[in-house]
């Protein structure tokens, strides 16, 4: 048995007896009703002029569809993306059904008649985006005479190398930290920049360039050796830097080509008083949020494993750069089920920890072949794992290729069959359940409505499951851990609507698991599902269980991948 099957033991024998808390006992007898779009959605885009989209927990959500329904209103104007990089992924469909991969272009590009800003706080490497977002319009022969780009900071291959010297597996790898780091200290080159003297452009990359040249020998590195460390699929512009003599003559020549006498390149306007103007004109912007609530850089508890903007409403809000105190804003949240996450950080709903593939250097699905094929034997053997007082007993799996603990195999098996893995980065997503505890603390910042994305996705479950509650252990250690003053110990128990500790506490905490009754025997993913037909009652009670525990307003759940499939509803009770 290796370290983590110990530990994995150690935790449950920890925590197998804890007394069973009041709230797995709650009876649920919720009722919801369908209604469509003009009666739930459209009245709160009347009601508003700025509407943002928000991931509710930890990105990874599902948000395009929202994104796409909101544009669709012809009141809407303006789509917009602030504080978002190339490592914020977003998948979207156009109107044949043909997938496009957005990184920064707003979600708006394929809804007629909008206007697109990439705006505020965001980061871009133009060689990058120009060669994947651009070039997937082109070749789609989709327009995008509609997009504007603002004074954006630049990603450079450098910033990219800094990201690659640092710790593996601590990002995207996309640079995003770096060119952040140069963006506070007021050192890197922006958009306004490349289409400047080549004179200045010299002497802010020069300036930048200092901290690249100190990393790279203080990681006792020659530039060929990262080059060979970075391998044959190095971006082309990554290596060629890396060759390259003059650095600083490269890069210009090379931003020359890629933007300033690039005719392909979008339109760039101060996008802040374009949106000021329309509003002041009475039109309506979305603003089209990247990541999620907890992986902001201004939310403390899980500041070690966010990124580097704020990704919070009143982030989203403030780096817009609209009059907060005379337009009416609304934040709608999105959830999914199952719950997804990429990265490293604490994650205690997942059903691994989150460095379960990347430990095993598992970087695709595909590499999950053949292992942990029987999805259906798996997720009711999971269910089945969770005690009356909600800790899941480490029980075997096994299988033709091997044995694994119950939380393992659900790992490996949710992962492929709902072909969870990252936009960006293409690794897979580590799953999990819905976690109440940290949704009912974004409710209290920035709800109360909330989309749920991708419900059908329980359509093939027995049992469901919501994170109620977590338990604190840590094996092997008496010790407290200390949290804003507060001290945690073994045994403590945190229920949503507790404070949410830090990441020092949140990696020794452990899910309280209440199961549901699934509606396999009813799925409601709309090839299968009855038009206007009401929801399976499980499928209510589910959701009523979900207000309760958090709070929060359900407006919508996703049952398709395409825009007209979210189903729209109201609890009646």
């Amino acid at each position: 048995m290796d370290f983590q099957e110990l530990r994995t033991v150690e935790n449950f024998r920890g925590i197998q007896r804890i007394e069973k808390i009041p709230g797995l006992e709650h009876r649920i007898d919720a009722h919801f009703e369908v209604f469509p779009r003009p009666e739930i959605l459209d009245p709160l885009i009347e009601q508003n002029d700025v509407i943002i989209v928000c991931g509710a927990v930890l990105g990874d959500e599902g948000k395009g569809k929202m994104v796409a329904a909101i544009a669709s209103d012809t009141r809407v104007t303006i789509v917009e993306r602030v504080n978002s990089g190339e490592n914020a992924g977003h998948t979207a469909f156009d109107e044949f059904g043909r997938e496009i991969i957005f990184h920064l272009a707003p979600s708006g590009m394929l809804q007629r008649n909008k206007v697109n800003f990439i705006g505020p706080n965001c980061v871009m490497d133009p060689v990058s985006f120009m060669g994947s977002e651009i070039q997937k319009l082109i070749d789609l022969g989709i327009g995008y005479a509609n997009l504007f780009v603002g004074n954006v900071s630049i990603t450079t291959p450098y910033h990219k190398i800094i990201d690659s010297l640092g710790q593996a597996n601590s990002s995207t790898l996309k640079g995003i930290s770096p060119v952040h780091a140069s963006k506070v200290r007021k050192m890197g080159p922006r958009l306004n920049d490349i289409f400047g003297a080549r004179e200045h452009l010299a002497k802010v990359i020069q300036k930048d360039l200092q901290t690249y040249f100190a990393l790279v020998t203080h990681s006792g590195k020659s530039e060929n050796e990262i080059l060979s460390q970075l391998g044959v699929n190095a971006p082309k512009h990554i290596a060629d830097f890396l060759r390259a003599e003059d650095k600083i003559e490269f890069l210009i020549e090379l931003y020359e080509r890629t933007v300033a006498k690039n005719p392909n390149f979008p339109k760039r306007a101060d996008v802040t008083s374009m949106m000021c103007d329309a509003l002041e004109r009475g039109e309506k912007v979305l603003l089209e949020g990247p990541q999620g609530y907890f992986l902001s850089n201004q939310v403390e508890t899980h500041w070690g494993s966010s990124t580097s903007a704020d990704t919070t409403a009143s982030g989203i809000a403030a780096a817009a750069g609209y009059n907060i105190s005379r337009y009416r804003t609304l934040v709608i949240n999105v959830a999914k089920t199952p719950s997804s996450r990429v990265g490293l950080g604490a994650n205690p709903a997942g059903y691994v920890r989150q460095t379960f593939f990347s430990d095993r250097k598992i970087n695709s699905l595909d590499q999950l072949a053949g292992t942990c094929d029987d999805f259906d034997s798996i997720q009711r053997k999971f269910f089945q794992a969770v005690q009356e007082n909600g800790i899941i007993e480490p029980v075997m799996y096994e299988d033709a290729n091997g044995r694994y603990f119950i939380g393992e195999a659900m790992a490996i098996a949710s992962s492929k069959f709902h072909r969870e893995k990252g936009a960006t980065t293409g690794k897979p997503r580590i799953c999990g359940i819905f976690d109440c505890v940290l949704h009912h603390k974004v409710n209290q910042a920035q709800g109360p409505y909330l989309s749920i994305s991708r419900v059908d996705g329980y359509d093939d479950y027995d049992k469901v499951g919501l994170v109620i509650a977590y338990v604190v252990f840590n094996p092997g250690s008496e010790q407290p851990i200390d949290s804003n003053g507060r001290e945690y110990k073994n045994g403590d128990i945190i229920k949503a609507g507790d404070d949410v500790p830090c990441e020092n506490v949140l990696k020794h905490c452990h899910p309280i698991v209440r199961v549901m009754d699934g509606w396999k025997d009813n799925p409601i993913n709309y090839q299968k599902r009855v038009p206007d037909a009401q929801l399976p009652k499980q499928l209510q009670n589910f959701l009523g269980a979900i207000r309760y525990y958090t709070g929060a307003e359900i407006i919508s759940i996703g049952n398709g991948q395409k825009t007209d499939n979210l189903i729209y509803l109201r609890q009646v009770d």
